[in-house]
């Protein structure tokens, strides 16, 4: 009972912490009739957190027209369906890493390379993966649903999630294997 007491101190603490770094609107703050809002919050297209009593909605989810983000109002449904509101505002503001596309290098290549080909090759496609590495909330106020859809299914779904594939640009690849000295040939000075 102690450690479950413990996780309430530590989730009080944290909301605490974000309630003073984040502002928060009432309903009579919003561009919505009350039986919109109703709806909105029963239907889970808003966020919306008890404070002090009252039913608040985290500034944040709205743009500079009193709108919620596109991006986030498209996938709010499913977040609130499978997150708690405050578990959902604690992610936007955690910093991800989302791999987006991965490039991938095609077999055929593999056949009748040296190991530091490969490894080179490896490289090559590590580099030209596509990642995302910030906040949710930066995709959704940058309007990149593309990325917040990517950020939303790596949190709902991280082990069945498709990642698009592309291929390696092989053709940097080969140039800069044939501008490298082959190994077994010794050059000479004069």
């Amino acid at each position: 009972m102690n450690h479950l007491n413990a996780l309430r101190r530590k989730l009080k603490k944290r909301q605490h912490q974000f309630v003073a770094d984040h502002d928060f609107k009432g309903d009579d703050e919003l561009l919505l009739s009350q039986e919109d809002l109703d709806d909105a919050v029963e239907l889970n297209k808003i966020i919306s957190v008890m404070l002090k009593g009252q039913l608040q909605f985290p500034s944040f989810q709205f743009n500079a027209d009193g709108q919620i983000y596109s991006a986030l109002q498209e996938h709010l449904p499913r977040l609130l369906a499978a997150r708690s509101p405050w578990d959902v505002c604690f992610w936007l503001f955690t910093k991800q890493s989302v791999t987006l596309k991965r490039a991938v290098s095609d077999a055929t290549v593999l056949r009748g390379i040296s190991v530091e080909e490969m490894l080179e090759l490896g490289k090559l496609a590590a580099e030209q993966t596509e990642r995302f590495a910030g906040m949710p909330i930066d995709a959704v106020t940058g309007e990149d649903a593309e990325v917040f859809a990517a950020c939303v299914e790596h949190l709902l779904n991280p082990d069945y999630r498709e990642i698009s594939e592309v291929d390696v640009d092989r053709e940097s690849f080969f140039a800069d294997q044939s501008s490298k000295p082959d190994p077994m040939t010794k050059s000479h000075k004069n």
